[in-house]
């Protein structure tokens, strides 16, 4: 009975050689999981790969709804034009001429007139902005120290998204400190817009001046042929190229004029493109230079960048037709020929006047430009 019990007992700590082999395999193979150093690059690789692969993919469909925001924009510009039309009986003034006594001086008061309030302004009430309209004081300049407050007021439809110039910040004052509108080294802020008006197919001044007895220089009115510009009354009737032809705003990116203060001899992107003015280089654009120039034209160009349509969109524009539509213009849209320093058409001279003479064939983004033109432009010319 003892020694069944030993051998019991002696039996019982016997364990199976294959057992004992298993477990310290077990063990061994436990202790080696994860990842090696090369299969953790390689996992590295695969995601950056496909990193790579998917961003452009997502900034594309970015860049697209920007445009879209930026459609509706215009869009609502579009309704606020037709609404001001509705009530005011024609379309607004691109630009105004206001005489303040306090900075004009002496002399007949068309000498010492200065560009005023832009049409932007005037459609406020319209954009559901009643409150900064009636905060300036329309009996004085626009510029004036009354209405500097409203000058730094930003209107989000005013912005286009993918522009990032069109906000409030510091503006140039060369313009304005020989006006005794702002005192020397004094901050100024100011609203910037990314879009204008359409004035035309023409790069003149269609307003009053003094060496013409205080009246516009004939031949420069005539050929202030847009629809937001120098001449009053423009109705909706009286746009005979028909409103689905004719451009009413379009898109000018004030972000892009950074890209002149490099080589230009004066400030560009801090002193155009402001929204409550109705410069030509601010809140107007002319067909008269190709769209997006400044990818076209050397930037010696200067000044008529600013007067041209341009925005951030890789391959063209948005702009606003007289019917309320908006449409996507391609860079490759037909202009008439242009030289390729200054963006003027080939041939064209400047007469003393200021109106032009010896110009090219007008192309279909001409004919857009223009209210009675009687150009004829298909679809798909566009």
């Amino acid at each position: 009975m003892t020694r069944q019990c030993s051998s019991f007992s002696s039996r019982s700590k016997v364990f199976p050689k294959d057992a004992v082999m298993d477990h310290d395999r077990g063990s061994r193979s436990t202790s080696r999981a994860g990842f090696t150093l090369i299969e953790l690059l390689v996992v590295i690789a695969v995601i950056s790969l496909l990193i790579a692969l998917l961003l452009p993919a997502v900034q594309s469909a970015r860049e697209a709804a920007r445009r879209l925001s930026c459609m509706n924009n215009l869009k609502q510009i579009g309704l606020a034009l037709h609404q001001y039309h509705d009530r005011a009986g024609c379309l607004p003034l691109g630009r105004h001429l206001a005489y303040d006594p306090r900075y004009a001086g002496g002399g007949p008061s068309c000498r010492y007139q200065y560009v005023d309030k832009s049409f932007l302004m005037n459609l406020l009430p319209d954009l559901e902005q009643s409150a900064t309209y009636n905060a300036i004081n329309h009996d004085l300049l626009m510029f004036g120290w009354e209405n500097r407050s409203v000058l730094s007021v930003m209107v989000n439809v005013f912005a286009c998204p993918s522009d990032p110039g069109a906000r409030v910040r510091e503006a140039d004052t060369t313009r304005m400190v020989p006006r005794s509108l702002v005192v020397p080294g004094e901050p100024f802020l100011m609203s910037f817009t990314s879009y204008s008006g359409c004035f035309g197919s023409f790069d003149v001044f269609g307003l009053p001046r003094p060496e013409s007895d205080c009246l516009p220089h004939p031949e420069s009115y005539a050929q202030a042929n847009g629809s937001i510009g120098d001449v009053s009354p423009v109705t909706l009737a009286s746009i005979t190229d028909g409103l689905s032809h004719t451009i009413f705003a379009s898109e000018k990116a004030t972000g892009r004029f950074e890209q002149l203060d490099r080589v230009a001899s004066e400030p560009i992107s801090t002193a155009w493109g402001w929204a409550p003015c109705g410069n030509l280089g601010d809140t107007l654009f002319t067909t008269f230079y190709p769209p997006n120039m400044i990818n076209r034209v050397a930037a010696v160009a200067g000044l008529a960048h600013t007067k041209a349509a341009s925005s951030w969109h890789p391959g063209g524009l948005n702009v606003l037709m007289g019917d309320g539509s908006t449409r996507f213009v391609k860079d490759s849209i037909q202009s008439w020929p242009f030289d390729r320093i200054t963006g003027r058409p080939s041939g064209a001279i400047r007469l003393e006047g200021g109106s032009w003479d010896r110009l090219p064939p007008p192309g279909v983004w001409q004919a857009l430009g223009t209210r009675r033109g009687g150009e004829v432009v298909t679809a798909d010319a566009l």
